[in-house]
C-alpha cells in the first residue's frame, strides 16, 4: 500500500499527465506551492522507489512550466489581451475618450408598450360590472379556522421542535468538538462526525454544518490530501462578523460503511 509520502507524488505525476495529455490550462497548476512540498519531502526519501517517483513528479512539473511558456508564446503570437491589460488600459483612458468609444459603440433598442383606448375601455367595464365582494363569498365552502398558541409539547411531537434547546445542543456539540480536537486544535472532519449508525452520522454533519455556519468552528478543505479539517473557535463569533459560504459534503451509506471498516 502507497504510504502518504507516495501518494503526494502519485497525484502531482497525475495532474502534470492531465496538462499535458488533455489540453487543460497549465497555470491551474501550483508549481511553486507543489516544489516546495517536494522539497519538504526529499530529506525523508529512502526507497529507491520514493526517489524514482520524487523525480517523475519534479519532470512533470517542469514540463507544466513549459506548457505555461508555450502558452505565452502561442497567445502573444495571436495578438492576445489579458483581461488585466484591458482593464489597466480603461484606467488610463481620459472620461473624454471613455464617453467617445461609448457613443461609438453604444446602440439601444427602444421598445414602447401601452394599453390602446379599446383595452382601457374593457378593463374598466370588467370592474364596473364585478359583483361586490360579499356576494362573490357567498355559497363558497369555507371553513372557519381558529388562531391560537400551540403547546411545545405538540410542536415536539410533530418533529418540528425538540424538547431541548438548540442552542445547548449547539453548546453540547461545540464542547465535544474542542475535546475531540485535543491539543493540536483540529481533527478530520470525516473522524469527528462518524457514529455507530448511519443516522447519527447524518445527525452529526448536520450539527457540524451550524457550527461552522454560527462561528463556532472553521472547516478546511485540502483538496491534494483529500482531507477536510474541522477547527473549533476559542469562543463563538457574532453572526455578523461571520463569512458564511456553502460547501455541499455528500454522506452516503456506501461511504459510511467503507470508512467504518477502514478504521476498524
Amino acid at each position: 500500500m502507497p504510504s502518504e509520502r507516495q501518494e503526494l507524488m502519485l497525484r502531482i505525476i497525475d495532474l502534470c499527465d492531465t496538462v499535458r495529455k488533455r489540453g487543460l490550462d497549465p497555470f491551474d497548476v501550483e508549481v511553486r506551492e507543489f516544489f516546495d512540498r517536494l522539497r519538504e519531502l526529499l530529506p525523508k526519501l529512502r526507497k529507491h522507489e520514493e526517489l524514482y517517483l520524487d523525480i517523475q513528479a519534479v519532470l512533470g512539473l517542469a514540463d507544466v512550466v513549459f506548457q505555461q511558456g508555450e502558452w505565452i508564446k502561442h497567445k502573444s503570437s495571436m495578438l492576445y489581451l489579458d483581461p488585466l491589460l484591458i482593464m489597466l488600459k480603461l484606467h488610463a483612458l481620459p472620461a473624454k475618450d471613455l464617453a467617445e468609444v461609448l457613443t461609438h459603440s453604444w446602440h439601444p433598442i427602444i421598445d414602447l408598450e401601452a394599453l390602446t383606448p379599446h383595452g382601457v375601455k374593457e378593463g374598466l367595464d370588467y370592474w364596473r360590472n364585478l359583483p361586490p365582494l360579499d356576494e362573490r363569498w357567498r355559497g363558497l365552502d369555507t371553513t372557519e379556522v381558529l388562531t391560537g398558541e400551540i403547546a411545545r409539547r405538540e410542536l415536539a411531537r410533530m418533529g418540528i421542535l425538540s424538547d431541548e434547546d438548540f442552542a445547548a445542543v449547539m453548546d453540547r456539540a461545540w464542547r465535544e468538538l474542542k475535546d475531540a480536537a485535543g491539543d493540536g486544535g483540529e481533527i478530520s472532519y470525516w473522524d469527528f462526525i462518524s457514529e455507530r449508525s448511519f443516522e447519527e452520522t447524518v445527525v452529526k454533519a448536520w450539527l457540524v454544518s451550524f457550527l461552522v455556519s454560527y462561528g463556532y468552528a472553521t472547516l478546511e478543505i485540502k483538496s491534494l490530501e483529500e482531507d477536510i479539517t474541522l477547527r473549533p473557535l476559542p469562543k463563538p463569533q457574532r453572526l455578523e462578523c461571520v463569512t458564511t459560504s456553502s460547501v455541499p459534503i455528500s454522506i452516503s451509506r456506501e461511504e459510511w460503511l467503507q470508512r467504518r471498516r477502514a478504521r476498524g
